[in-house]
């Protein structure tokens, strides 16, 4: 089967996910928090393959005689992720409850997205499917790359033809050389010229109320003392074992 291959990956996410104890806690509910901003803003034909710990990997089947069609709604599709990631992003670096790095920070972090296209193939394994096939090995490969950015859409140059343009914009060349893959041309467009698209630049939000600042500060530490807790179970488990 074709289909459109999309990775949207957080940037920033080792970083953020090296905090301790109390900040790792805090960052974990970010970053989930982030992850279901860029599901919720997926609408069909796009549909999760997989969540990959700061990535949601997504795909949209292409039949030829809606190959353009599909490829045209992932494109504002793609448009979607952003903004839905950068309002969540102003909502959280506005809660200002908290003061650990993990909520300080917040801002820090940044999206891009690799598109591939190509063929791919399911395979059930237990109760759930996975995508399986080179083409899904490639738009993983893509995630390392040679882009001195962290906001950017990246295409191969299949992608790019499927795709015909990405909204008029002039894209920047790559030629990378991918793992296990070898040498793939692709094409950059940096959100800084993305952001100037109409629609794009949509995604200031006001300040959260107190009462939603507080209920978020509420859950943060509800999350905080359960991990503490089990931690400290853990530890007693092991402390208890005979030498």
């Amino acid at each position: 089967m074709s289909a459109v291959l999309l990775v949207a990956d957080i940037s920033g996410y080792t970083k953020f996910m090296k905090y301790h104890e109390i900040s790792l806690n805090h960052a974990k509910q970010i970053i989930v928090r982030l992850l279901k901003s860029i599901i919720n803003a997926a609408k069909p034909p796009l549909t999760v393959a997989e969540l990959e710990g700061d990535a949601v990997f997504f795909y949209a089947p292409c039949y030829e005689k809606d190959f353009k069609k599909t490829t045209e709604a992932v494109k504002s599709q793609m448009i979607n992720l952003f903004n839905s990631f950068k309002a969540e992003i102003n909502i959280l670096s506005k809660m200002d409850m908290c003061i650990c790095p993990a909520c300080t920070e917040t801002g820090d972090l940044k999206l891009k997205q690799v598109v591939h296209t190509g063929e791919i193939e399911f395979e059930k394994i237990n109760k759930s499917e996975k995508l399986f096939g080179l083409d899904v090995i490639v738009v993983h490969r893509m995630l390392k790359n040679s882009v001195p950015s962290h906001e950017y859409v990246m295409m191969t140059n299949h992608a790019y033809e499927n795709f015909v343009d990405f909204y008029g914009l002039t894209p920047s060349l790559f030629r990378e050389n991918f793992e296990g893959i070898g040498e793939v041309d692709t094409r950059v467009f940096y959100l800084e010229d993305i952001l100037k698209l109409p629609g794009i630049s949509g995604y200031e939000v006001k300040k959260p109320t107190l009462i939603k600042r507080i209920l978020w500060f509420i859950k943060l530490e509800i999350f905080t003392i359960l991990e503490y807790l089990k931690i400290k179970k853990l530890r007693g488990n092991f402390n208890n074992i005979p030498a």
